[in-house]
C-alpha cells in the first residue's frame, strides 16, 4: 500500500533529492501526462527496466493461441486487477477473480464523506499517495483514463506531506512551523532555552547520508543512474558494487542500530526522540527504528520528490483494471497442485451459497496467480505448507518437498507492519472559520498549516481540503496515521467497552478522536488543532467517522512488509519465485506465481505491486509459450538472473536450515 513512508524532498531537498523532476503547474498540480513518462529503477532490481517493458510498448506480453487455458487470479487489491488487465491483454479470456472480502479493492479501500452539497471527500484507507517516480502506477491510471476518454489527461493533486505544505510541528509543548525551508522554524519570541535544534539534526542527517559512500561512489550518484532510461556498463558496475557492499554491511541491522554505530556519543535520547517525531522530515520514524536500514536506504537510492493523490479513487483505478473479469466472492483456504496431475492446481474456497455441513468447493485451474498479502497466503491458504492438509487430500503441497524448504520459511519470516488510520470530516475549514487563532507559516500572512506532526498519540495529521477554492466546503482530515507499537496503542483504545468511554453514546471512533484530541490539548494550551475535531460530535459522529486497524482486517493481518534485519534473504525468495517459469528442470511448480507489494522490495507501495504483477503475468505467459500455447513472447528480460545472486549466495550459507531427518507419526 502506497506509501509507509511519504516524500523525502521536504527535508533533503537541499542535499540533492527531488532535483530535476517533474513540477507542479501550480505547485499543487500536475498533468498525468507529465508523471506518465521518463524513468525510475528500484536498486535491487535495476536491471530489469519495467517502464520501457510495460509503458513503453503497447504490444501485449505475448499471444496467447489456446483458448482453454483457464486462470484463477486469487485476491482483487492492485496486484490482482494488474494482473488480469495483462492476461486479458495477452488473449487469456477464462479468468477468474477470488475475492474473500466481497468487495473489489483489497487493501484499497476508498469510503467517501459527502456534505450537505453533496460534494464528495474520499479517505483513502489504505493506499493514499503515490510517489511520481511510480512509473508502472501511472501507467496504468492513463490505460485506465483512456478507456473513458482517449484525449483526458487529468491533474492530479500534490499530497499535503510534511514541509511540502504548510505544517506545524508540535514537540515537548512547542509549536514550531515548516515549509519549503530545510527544517521546522521555531516560534517568534520563544525563548531559545526551551527550543531544540532542528537546524543541528539536519545537519547530522546530511552528514550521516553523506557517510553512505563507497569508493567516492555517493548514494546520490546511484539515485542519478536508477532514473536513467538505459544504463552503460560502467554504471552498471557502479551500482552493483554499490549495493552488494551496503546489502552485506546492513543485512543484520536494524535503523537505529545504523545511526548508533555512526553517532555513537553524539546522539542521546534528545536526538533520537527529536528523529521519532520529524523522521526524514515525514513524521513518525520512531516506529522504524527497529527495521533493516537496507529499506530506508533502498528509499534514499529510488530519491522521489512528491507524493501525488490520483485525480480517482483508489478502490475505482482497481475496479476499472478489473472491469468485467468474473469474481468468485468466496474465501479461498487453500491452493495445492491436484493430486493425479501435475500441471493442473486446485483452489479450494468456502462458498457462502453452500448450506450444506461442508461448504468448502474446489476449481481446477492451469494456472494460479496468489496476489493477496503474505500472511493471508500463509495463514489463509497454508502455502507454506510442506504436505497439504487432509481435509486437502485432492491436492499436494505447491511448496512442498525439500525443494522448497526456503520458499516455505520465506512465506513466514518476512515482517509485516501494522497500521491504523482514523478519517474525520469537518464541515467547515477551521483556517476559514477562525483564520485569527489558527497557525500560518509564515505566521504573518502566510498559507494556512494544513500538516501537524506532533509527538502525541495522534502523531501525523493531513488536513485534505479536496475543495480548496471553496471556503464554503469542509475538509476531511486523516486524524492520525500511525505504524508499529503506536498502532498497536490504537488497537487497545478501538476495543473500549460501552461503560469505559468518556463520552455517553460514544462509538469506538469517537472515542479514539477525543484520545488524539485530548493529547493535543495536553501537550498545547488552547490548541487550534484540537479545537477543530470538535467539530465531530456524539450526533454526527457515524457520518464523519471512518477508521481501519489493518492488523485486525480479516484475510489482511497487516498493512504492509518492512523487513527487520536478517530478513533480505526471504524476501529475495520470494521476489523471484516467478523464475521457476524459466528453468528447464524445475523442482518446482510452474503453474502457482505468487504477487503483491509483500512479493518485491518494495513494501508499502503500489509499485511493487503492479512490478510483481506483471513478473506474475510473465511467469504464465513464458510457461504457455513454452507449451506452444502462445506465440511472440517478448519479457524475457525479466529472466535474467537476480544481478545479486553472488550477495544471495553469501548470505544463504547464514539461513541455512539442517536437514530434517524422515519421520513417522
Amino acid at each position: 500500500m502506497a506509501s509507509a513512508i511519504p516524500s523525502l524532498a521536504a527535508f533533503g531537498g537541499a542535499r540533492g533529492i527531488g532535483k530535476q523532476r517533474p513540477k507542479p503547474k501550480d505547485g499543487k498540480q500536475i498533468l498525468l501526462s507529465e508523471l506518465n513518462k521518463d524513468y525510475a529503477r528500484m536498486v535491487d532490481t535495476y536491471i530489469y527496466d519495467y517502464p520501457q517493458l510495460v509503458r513503453d510498448c503497447c504490444d501485449p506480453f505475448a499471444n496467447v493461441t489456446d483458448d482453454s487455458v483457464k486462470v484463477a487470479v486469487i485476491g482483487a487489491g492492485f496486484a490482482g486487477a494488474t494482473a488480469v488487465y495483462e492476461l486479458q491483454r495477452a488473449g487469456i479470456t477464462d479468468i477468474t477473480v477470488y475475492e474473500g472480502r466481497g468487495r473489489i479493492g483489497g487493501r484499497a479501500d476508498s469510503p467517501t464523506f459527502t456534505d450537505e452539497e453533496g460534494r464528495a471527500y474520499i479517505n483513502e484507507l489504505g493506499p493514499m499517495r503515490v510517489p511520481e517516480n511510480s512509473k508502472l502506477f501511472w501507467h496504468y491510471l492513463s490505460e485506465v483514463v483512456k478507456k473513458d476518454d482517449p484525449e483526458a489527461d487529468p491533474f492530479q493533486t500534490i499530497f499535503p506531506n510534511p514541509g511540502v505544505v504548510a505544517t506545524q510541528l508540535i514537540y515537548r509543548g512547542i509549536p514550531y512551523t515548516w515549509k519549503d525551508e530545510d527544517y521546522p522554524q521555531p516560534p517568534a519570541g520563544a525563548n531559545p532555552e526551551d527550543l531544540v535544534d532542528w537546524e543541528q539534526l539536519y545537519n547530522d542527517i546530511g552528514e550521516f547520508l553523506g557517510s553512505l559512500t563507497l569508493a567516492g561512489i555517493t548514494y546520490e550518484e546511484v539515485a542519478a543512474f536508477l532514473r536513467k532510461e538505459t544504463l552503460t556498463e560502467a554504471e552498471k558496475t557502479k551500482i552493483h558494487i554499490y549495493w552488494s557492499y551496503f546489502l552485506e554491511k546492513f543485512d543484520y541491522m536494524s535503523f537505529v542500530a545504523a545511526l548508533e554505530e555512526f553517532f555513537g556519543d553524539r546522539w542521546g535520547a534528545e536526538q533520537y526522540n527529536m528523529f521519532s517525531t520529524l523522521g526524514l522530515g515525514t513524521g513518525g520514524f520512531g516506529p522504524l527504528f527497529p527495521v533493516c536500514f537496507l529499506e530506508i536506504l533502498r528509499l534514499f537510492l529510488w530519491e522521489y520528490q512528491n507524493e501525488y493523490s490520483p485525480h480517482i479513487s483508489m478502490t475505482e483505478i482497481v475496479e476499472k483494471l478489473i472491469a468485467e473479469t468474473p469474481m468468485r466472492y468466496e474465501t479461498v483456504t487453500y491452493v495445492g497442485i491436484k493430486h493425479d496431475d501435475p500441471n493442473k492446481v486446485n483452489v479450494h474456497s468456502i462458498n457462502p451459497l453452500l448450506k450444506s455441513a461442508d461448504r468448502t468447493a474446489v476449481e481446477t485451474y492451469d494456472y494460479v496467480i496468489v496476489a493477496t498479502t503474505l500472511r493471508s497466503m500463509q495463514i489463509g491458504m497454508n502455502l507454506d505448507a510442506n504436505v497439504a492438509p487432509t481435509r486437502y487430500s485432492g491436492s499436494t503441497a505447491v511448496f512442498g518437498g525439500d525443494a522448497n524448504e526456503m520458499m516455505r520459511e520465506s512465506l513466514r519470516i518476512p515482517h509485516i507492519m501494522n497500521s491504523s488510520k482514523l478519517f474525520g470530516f469537518l464541515s467547515q475549514k477551521p483556517w476559514v472559520v477562525d483564520p485569527d487563532n489558527w497557525p500560518h507559516h509564515p505566521a504573518e500572512g502566510g498559507e494556512p498549516v494544513k500538516c501537524v506532526l506532533t509527538d502525541t498519540l495522534a502523531r501525523q495529521m493531513y488536513y485534505l481540503d479536496p475543495y480548496e477554492m471553496c471556503d464554503d466546503a469542509g475538509s476531511n482530515v486523516l486524524i492520525s496515521y500511525n505504524w508499529g507499537d503506536d498502532s498497536v496503542k490504537i488497537m487497545g483504545i478501538l476495543d473500549y467497552e460501552e461503560d469505559q468511554v468518556s463520552s455517553a453514546g460514544a462509538t469506538s471512533n469517537f472515542n479514539l478522536k477525543e484520545a488524539y484530541e485530548t493529547g493535543l490539548e495536553t501537550a498545547i494550551a488552547d490548541s487550534p488543532v484540537a479545537a477543530s475535531l470538535k467539530q465531530i460530535t456524539i450526533n454526527n459522529q457515524e457520518d464523519h467517522l471512518v477508521s481501519v486497524v489493518w492488523q485486525q482486517e480479516p484475510l489482511i493481518f497487516g498493512a504492509f512488509k518492512l523487513d527487520y534485519p536478517n530478513q533480505y534473504y526471504y524476501v529475495s525468495q520470494l521476489a523471484y519465485q516467478y523464475h521457476y517459469a524459466s528453468q528447464v528442470e524445475p523442482e518446482q511448480s510452474k503453474r502457482v506465481y505468487l504477487a503483491g507489494n509483500n512479493i518485491s522490495f518494495q513494501g508499502g507501495w503500489i509499485e511493487g505491486a503492479m512490478q510483481s504483477a506483471v513478473n506474475a503475468v510473465s511467469a504464465v505467459l513464458l510457461d504457455m509459450s513454452t507449451n506452444g500455447q502462445a506465440t511472440n513472447f517478448r519479457m524475457n528480460a525479466l529472466f535474467c538472473q537476480n544481478p545479486f545472486q553472488n550477495v544471495l549466495d553469501t548470505l544463504g550459507e547464514r539461513y541455512l536450515l539442517p536437514p530434517i531427518s524422515p519421520r513417522s507419526a
